[in-house]
């Protein structure tokens, strides 16, 4: 029986005459549009005249197919490639599989958990909807999560249901504790894989400039046995299907389909890493075939500041593109590849260079942020969030993001809240992704009202979203607390004004520093504060659709202006009382309309040594280069490259789940079948990363987690061309494969 599928878009740009014309049609102009379908086709029907779809539709599916007839066509002038490509199922392998603990005291009727995902407000929403409506004997009056330390996420706990297996086990099981854990064949069977895609790709280049007129994708990705989370899989995966580059004309679309398989969902890249490795190695064929250097080609073709990506938003961050190309061709792994590549016949080895370059969005569209910061009378500093700590060190990035307006690294920093923000009485309703302004507007009268509470810790939102609300709520505290703290203690009067000079401080070695003023130590600071009542605690609610939702609030007698919509203050010692925002302004409901708008950008260059007689594959060195605004913890954003570099080697080479009958639904996949990369695997000490330095000292942090992975394996793809003349299109590229292109 023929199940529906889960989700389909079509996405189609058309240009304007020039770049700063406005484009005669894009999913911003014209909304996302999805196709019909006839009965009993699996498949959704892309043409104009699909059952059901209406006008909105033909008219894009119409420029669409103008799109695609310009590429079929027989054009002397034009490079035209079609390629198919296909990719794995995968595993997260995260170290630690899912695991929990919850027990239900029947007699106070309340629910208690420890339980450790990626998404604790989601997850705890999910329990409340689960047992709301159960019977007498199954419903609590009370459920307490407490959201542990994960070891090891990679999306696979995001949207997960195990949450939901504890509960039922320990309601089933009343009066006693009740743990649950997979062991890591069970979590090979049960957990959330990556999906598998099949693309087709089509590109024209202009023979005399070098430069892409047209694009042409479709993808088909296998959901699994449940909805999941496939379909934002399958539109990040479209809208990020033509990467770094600027293309006048492209049409995409993307189906994710049921099937008998694992349940995919969310998983590092999801979606961007399949398309963009598709993507890179196409130009990477492109660029030989015109020929111009691959490098060359990409300079001329990538997307410039103020250009437009696919969806027809602009990026509003800095670009970086030119600058990660520059070294890329200026790094001896490229320099040095045709005198490498000729040692290769000396040795029994053919040798290949390979290069990539990706850009990977940071955010859903809909994200919230949490944070509350406190300091005592010695000037001991707690922060609380409702970001996950999963070992991508989100807890260090809070203490340094907030160290940068308090002076000092917190003593205390606890993560996974949800439920500590009572203060701030917000409610939501409604859909963030999908509600249209004159349902936002009106939500928004009500003074506690945001779009959404809390998001997971996901889509390279760390750094980002994860310490936002924090970071304002130190800028908070030391706005109404610590500044005129120091103000008196300086003897300046509020009709003085250096009163106002408050942005112009800075922290010296934990003092605060004026020009020609005595510098204070936090703890005097704290405790002047404290003494005085002045603002000691701030919990502040940030709501991001690719731009932050601002408001005023009155505090302290004066009007504060931020990037939050919700705001609870304490004066020394008391409790927090919320304050009442005079006005908000939240992003656009239109920005759902866009593709990526905050993006970070890497690129990667490998070097590889294959055995003739036997195919084994070796990374002989290997250089990334990737930007990520202001690194709040420069450590973390290292490993978070090298621990992308490792996953990116085990995909383009090693990991592989076969899809149906005898893949990881059959309970008996462990680690002796599946294949991850080893230190045997990696260039470990023949890896070098560069972070460029953020374009000015006030540059937001990036999201970094993710955009380290994707152009490794692009990188090895063209490598592997470059050593062998074999051109792979699927994955993982075995030494079998190798061997048999050598022979």
């Amino acid at each position: 029986m023929a199940m529906p599928d889960y989700g389909a878009y079509h996405f189609t740009r058309v240009a304007g005459p020039t770049q700063q014309a406005r484009d005669v049609y894009s999913p911003v102009l014209a909304g996302w549009v999805s196709p019909g379908k006839f009965q009993k086709t699996e498949l959704s029907i892309w043409s104009p005249l699909a059952v059901g779809t209406g006008a909105a539709y033909a008219k894009g599916a119409t420029y669409g197919e103008q799109i695609r007839a310009e590429l079929a066509a027989p054009n002397p002038n034009l490079l035209m490639l079609d390629r198919e490509f296909e990719t794995q199922s995968v595993d997260p392998m995260f170290l630690e599989p899912e695991a929990g603990i919850a027990w239900y005291d029947t007699r106070a009727k309340k629910l208690e958990l420890v339980i450790g995902v990626q998404s604790p407000y989601e997850a705890a929403e999910a329990l409340a909807f689960m047992l709301g409506k159960a019977s007498a004997a199954f419903k609590p009056a009370h459920i307490h999560a407490q959201f542990a330390y994960m070891g090891g996420g990679f999306g696979g706990r995001d949207h997960t249901p195990f949450p939901l297996y504890v509960t039922l086990a320990a309601m089933f099981l009343p009066g006693r504790p009740v743990r649950l854990a997979h062991d890591r064949y069970q979590q090979f069977q049960a957990g959330i894989k990556r999906h598998a895609f099949k693309m087709r790709t089509r590109i024209g280049v202009d023979h005399a400039s070098g430069k892409i007129t047209g694009f042409a994708a479709d993808h088909v990705l296998d959901g699994g046995g449940l909805a999941n989370f496939s379909i934002n899989v399958a539109t990040v995966s479209a809208t990020a299907a033509i990467g770094i580059y600027d293309i006048p004309k492209v049409d995409v679309t993307t189906v994710a389909l049921h099937s008998r398989g694992v349940t995919a969902g969310s998983m590092r890249c999801y979606g961007t890493l399949q398309t963009m490795t598709a993507l890179e190695v196409l130009i990477d064929e492109a660029a030989l075939a015109l020929p111009l250097d691959p490098i060359e080609f990409r300079r001329r073709n990538a997307l410039k500041a103020g250009g437009l990506t696919m969806t027809g938003n602009p990026y509003s961050v800095s670009i970086r593109t030119p600058e990660i190309l520059d070294r890329l061709e200026k790094h001896s792994i490229w320099q040095q590849r045709a005198a490498e590549k000729a040692r290769g016949p000396q040795s029994g080895i053919v040798i290949g260079t390979g290069v990539a370059c990706a850009t990977k969005d940071y955010g859903t569209g809909a994200d919230a942020s949490l944070g509350t910061v406190e300091i005592d009378p010695q000037g001991r500093i707690a922060i609380h969030g409702d970001t996950t700590e999963m070992g991508n060190g989100v807890g260090t990035a809070l203490a340094n993001r907030v160290a940068g307006y308090l002076g000092g690294v917190a003593d205390e920093v606890t993560v996974h809240e949800v439920d500590t923000f009572g203060p701030l009485a917000l409610v939501t309703s409604g859909n963030a992704h999908t509600m249209n302004q004159a349902t936002q507007d009106a939500a928004a009268r009500n003074p506690r009202w945001v779009p959404e509470i809390s998001s997971a810790t996901a889509a390279s939102t760390g750094a980002h979203v994860g310490t936002h609300a924090a970071a304002e709520a130190a800028r908070v505290v030391f706005r109404f607390g610590l500044w005129p703290a120091a103000l008196d203690l300086w003897r300046i009067a509020p009709t003085d004004p250096r009163a106002k000079q408050w942005e112009t401080a800075r922290w010296q070695d934990g003092h605060l520093a004026m020009p020609g003023l005595a510098p204070l130590a936090l703890p005097e600071l704290a405790a002047k504060a404290h003494a005085r009542k002045f603002v000691t605690g701030a919990m502040a609610h940030s709501f991001s659709r690719w731009g932050w939702s601002r408001a005023t609030f009155p505090v302290a007698g004066q009007t504060w202006t931020a990037d939050i919509d919700g705001l609870a203050v304490r004066a020394g010692g008391g409790k927090y009382a919320r304050l009442d925002r005079a006005g908000v302004k939240f992003p656009p409901t239109d920005n759902n309309r866009f593709g990526t708008v905050y993006t970070s950008m890497c690129g990667t260059l490998v070097r590889v040594e294959i055995e003739r007689a036997t195919g084994a594959i070796r990374i002989a060195k290997a250089y990334s280069v990737l930007e990520c605004g202001t690194a709040l913890v420069p450590e973390l954003v290292l490993g978070q490259a090298q621990g992308g570099f490792a996953m990116g080697v085990g995909y383009a080479l090693l990991e592989t789940l076969p899809p149906y009958e005898g893949g990881p639904g059959n309970g008996q996949w462990n680690l002796g079948q599946y294949l991850v990369a080893r230190g045997s695997d990696l260039p470990l000490d023949r890896l070098k990363v560069e972070v460029l330095a953020p374009v000015s000292a006030d540059e937001p942090p990036k999201g970094i987690a993710e955009v380290g992975m994707i152009p490794v394996v692009p990188a090895l793809l063209n490598a592997t061309f470059d050593a062998t003349g074999k051109r792979f299109q699927s994955l993982p590229v075995t030494p079998a494969m190798l061997k048999g292109a050598l022979a």
